[in-house]
């Protein structure tokens, strides 16, 4: 996942500057020389690594020369600081106008297609930023880049235009303006060709379709995947173009995330999206303070509650808890739960926005996959009962209904006794947590996750 490579180095070096409790001038040196070489590791930039932590050591040394000992919390809380000021400070708000142009560019191999789709979903659907959106292929030297693009908008149920046969950018940008003109379209997003590398051909295409379309937005799509050669052809279509922000992609998968310190702090140019999944959906807003948070193995439990009311129905939520604590929790509350979790993502992308402390987020990647099959077997076994057996589940204990239920899901017995067991177990842990809570007492977060994990 996302930072996973810089995260796990910063949370040994962090649990080393916790344990000393007070600092002093050498420790904090021998420390940022560790965060120094994990950035560099991480393919940060040079001179953004060394900007970083020069800001660091100034304020740092500052509050040690000051009291001549100073508390490791402190320089936690002015590394989370300096993270969040070179990842942008604040969040890239939309530039909304009753008529938006957006101008998507990128080198080929980006994902900008597939981005473009996801965009115009998160300000149509999920944002509800406009009524009428309209995506333009203009990549006319890739037909299947058009073909996927086609696809992807019948997808969303946006409009499209694009013409095969047209090999001139320039008439193609104007006759997508003028279908987009006589459409009333109110969103209009421009999926443009990429390059292997940036050349001068395709830098003065770019620039007809920025006199033609006069865009509002001009977003830069950057892989995830790239080194510190991003940063060189991000300020190339920069400096010809003034972009408006960035959308990162495959950030969900084992990317360093160097690039986005490089982008986000060289270019001054905001980052406004990452690309979290290959799912139209999975695009999420970049906050600053968030990565910053998951960086330093604080979690996101914002982005993770936002997950959670994207489920929608706060009323079967609120019908939900009071029946688990009441004791009433039974295998259709536990079928919806988990189907719910499904929608919010798999539970190794969950656990990453969980702090650094408890089981639940530092179970190994193998347990995780584990306990992801689990649950899919679980909800397969869920689905073969009938309604009457989910509400009262001790009838599972009967052989006839037992041999039913693995004829109809195609399991095993195993597997059948292992949903019931951990079912029980997670019941007892329901009851024991309704308790607590009563008491009006913090639950131990260690205990959380025993049975699947």
């Amino acid at each position: 996942m996302v930072f996973n490579f810089m995260q796990k180095r910063l949370e040994k070096t962090i649990r080393k500057v916790q344990s000393k409790g007070m600092l002093n001038k050498e420790n904090i040196e021998e420390i940022l020389k560790e965060v120094r070489l994990i950035l560099l590791e991480s393919d940060v930039n040079l001179k953004v690594a060394n900007d970083f932590i020069d800001s660091i050591e100034k304020k740092a040394i500052g509050k040690v020369v000051d009291n001549d000992r100073t508390s490791s919390q402190e320089i936690l809380k002015i590394i989370y600081d300096e993270l969040v000021n070179i990842l942008g400070k604040e969040v890239k708000k939309w530039n909304f106008q009753a008529r938006s142009v957006v101008m998507m560019v990128g080198l080929q191999g980006s994902g900008k297609t597939t981005t473009v789709a996801k965009l115009a979903n998160n300000l149509f659907k999920k944002e509800k930023k406009y009524k009428k959106p309209l995506l333009v292929g203009l990549d006319i030297y890739r037909p299947a880049a058009i073909d996927q693009l086609e696809i992807l908008a019948k997808k969303i149920d946006v409009d499209f235009y694009s013409d095969r046969e047209e090999k001139d950018v320039a008439k193609l940008a104007q006759n997508a303006l003028k279908f987009a003109d006589q459409n009333n379209h109110d969103l209009i997003i421009l999926d443009t060709a990429g390059r292997l590398q940036t050349d001068q051909k395709l830098m003065e295409e770019l620039q007809v379709i920025k006199k033609i379309f006069l865009p509002t937005n001009i977003i830069f799509v950057a892989d995830g995947f790239s080194g510190q050669e991003i940063l060189n052809v991000a300020e190339e279509f920069n400096n010809k173009l003034k972009l408006s922000s960035i959308i990162v992609t495959k950030m969900d998968s084992n990317t360093k995330g160097g690039s986005i310190f490089s982008l986000a702090y060289s270019l001054k140019v905001p980052i406004s999206y990452l690309g979290t999944g290959e799912k139209i959906a999975n695009l999420e807003i970049f906050y600053p303070n968030r990565i910053a948070s998951r960086i330093l193995g604080l979690g996101d439990i914002e982005t993770l509650t936002e997950k959670a009311q994207e489920l929608g129905d706060e009323k079967a939520q609120e019908k939900m808890f009071r029946k688990m604590m009441a004791g009433k929790f039974d295998l259709d509350d536990l079928l919806v739960s988990m189907e719910q979790l499904s929608k919010m993502g798999n539970l190794g992308a969950i656990t990453k926005l969980l702090p650094s402390f408890g089981k639940l987020r530092n179970i190994s990647e193998e347990k995780i996959n584990s306990a992801q099959t689990k649950l899919e077997i679980y909800k397969i076994l869920i689905n073969s009962m009938t309604q009457r057996e989910r509400k009262n589940p001790r009838l599972l204990k009967h052989q006839k209904r037992k041999e039913r239920i693995l004829k109809g899901s195609g399991r095993t017995a195993q597997e059948y006794n292992d949903l019931l067991r951990q079912f029980e177990r997670m019941q007892k842990q329901i009851m024991q947590l309704a308790k607590v809570l009563k008491a009006g007492k913090m639950p131990d977060l260690n205990k959380l996750g025993n049975g699947f994990f």
